[in-house]
């Protein structure tokens, strides 16, 4: 313990004052001790100066204080960069994890789960110790956890907006269709624990981060690879026509790149719209797509609002023909009407266009109304009356060349020719039947034949 007269304060293990005394707080919440400065030492005392109570402590980090099991207790000082004098000051609860101006980058992790993660915890790269985390805050208007981390100099040129951070305080099984993958960190980090970092297969480089940027902490090397919103925007879409294959957390995208998730399909969220449309509530993160500031939406927004004003729109599409699995499709129509971004019981609402799904219906309704409209059978009565002229007029000509001899060329080449007539002329009847009973055979062709359960015996 602190002992008032005894205790000696030291900065980097010299001696630069003792504790004067000891005494409870007007609150009685906690302890304030009044420590006597050399006159040398006055100057170390500003405005970022950092001090604590060397113990012995058992961390992520290791060991420390064991020499205070001998000599006892002491007050350490750390001098900050401020050139600003103070006098009074909070002592830290645990000794900081990177001394005041060693070069390197602090930046910020933010996760839901701490997990093992505590203030000294290891962050590796490919093995190599590249940094330690400094301070660990809980948020509770978010429900999140978050890291002030510390990246040592020469790592800093490695940490870029899209570098991934990612938890190795623990074995993560990974099972797939290559098989069954194993990821382990270190043994110092199965341990104690360990965050590590690198860049997905594949991308480009990102600019260099300064200092406080922000990255989320991922559970697992395989969390890295999912889908994840940084500053998303909820949009309701509004459809006339079915939605059946839309199912919560279907992906929206924009020309094939992934940038929002559907949060849900429900009348509940416009229940007295007297069109009756479907209500799709998706989030998307425009920041995907384009280069722009993550700490406010408003970039974001008017982005949206923007891109509606050239024809941005919102439509159905088939994701999977098997499943009939639909997603939201973001792009860009030539003949959309003016449309803004409007807003409908707290909700902004984008405009929506075609589903592909309709389009092709209609094309195909169309296409029939017009196989419909046309004389097919007029055209192929007609045909069948040429062919039958045809076919008397071969016969009278065979019937004039019968003395000519039924061997020679003549004759025969005019009996194979009647034969084809012959067969073409089925043909025609057969196919003006079809058309008869069914109009819509010549796109969909002839119905087949179900197959009779299993056990039928044959005809």
């Amino acid at each position: 313990g602190v002992v008032a007269g005894k205790t000696p304060v030291l900065c980097r293990s010299v001696n630069v004052g003792v504790v004067d005394s000891i005494q409870l707080t007007d609150n009685l919440r906690g302890v304030l001790v009044k420590m006597q400065m050399t006159s040398e030492a006055t100057r170390l005392l500003t405005k970022d100066t950092q001090i604590w109570v060397v113990r012995p402590r058992y961390g992520a980090s290791g060991i420390s204080g064991l020499s205070t099991l001998v000599s006892g207790s002491y007050i350490e000082l750390e001098p900050g960069l401020s050139q600003e004098e103070r006098r009074d000051f909070v002592g830290l609860e645990q000794p900081p994890v990177t001394p005041k101006g060693v070069p390197g980058l602090h930046i910020t992790f933010v996760t839901d789960d701490a997990g093992s993660i505590a203030p000294g915890t290891p962050i590796l790269y490919k093995g190599l110790s590249a940094g330690k985390i400094e301070t660990r805050t809980f948020l509770p208007q978010r429900g999140k956890i978050e890291f002030g981390a510390f990246i040592s100099k020469e790592f800093t040129p490695l940490v870029r907006k899209n570098t991934k951070f990612w938890n190795v305080s623990g074995v993560d099984i990974e099972v797939g269709a290559n098989g069954l993958q194993l990821h382990a960190g270190t043994l110092e980090s199965l341990i104690v624990g360990g965050i590590t970092f690198g860049q997905a297969e594949g991308a480009l480089s990102a600019p260099p981060v300064e200092d406080g940027a922000t990255f989320v902490l991922y559970d697992s090397l395989a969390d890295t690879k999912k889908f994840v919103m940084r500053n998303s925007l909820p949009y309701l879409l509004l459809f006339s026509g079915s939605v059946r294959g839309l199912n919560e957390d279907a992906p929206v995208e924009f020309r094939g790149v992934r940038i929002g998730t559907v949060n849900g399909v429900s009348f509940s969220y416009l229940p007295n719209d007297p069109e009756r449309r479907v209500p799709v509530l998706i989030q998307i993160d425009p920041t995907l797509i384009t280069d722009l500031p993550t700490e406010s939406t408003d970039p974001a927004e008017k982005f949206v609002e923007q891109s509606v004003g050239n024809g941005l729109r919102a439509s159905l599409k088939t994701g999977n023909l098997l499943t009939g699995q639909m997603y939201i499709d973001l792009d860009f129509q030539k003949d959309a009407s003016a449309a803004t971004v409007t807003e409908v019981a707290g909700y902004r609402v984008l405009p929506t266009g075609g589903s592909s799904l309709a389009e092709l219906q209609d094309k195909a309704s169309a296409l029939l109304d017009k196989l419909q409209g046309l004389p097919l059978e007029e055209t192929v009565k007609n045909a069948t009356a040429a062919l039958a002229s045809i076919k008397a007029t071969v016969e009278d000509v065979k019937k004039t060349l019968g003395g000519y001899g039924e061997n020679g060329p003549l004759y025969q080449k005019l009996s194979e020719t009647l034969q084809q007539l012959d067969e073409t002329l089925r043909s025609v009847k057969s196919l003006s039947g079809a058309i008869e009973r069914k109009p819509n055979s010549l796109i969909f062709g002839k119905p087949g034949k179900v197959a009779p359960p299993k056990g039928t015996p044959p005809p």
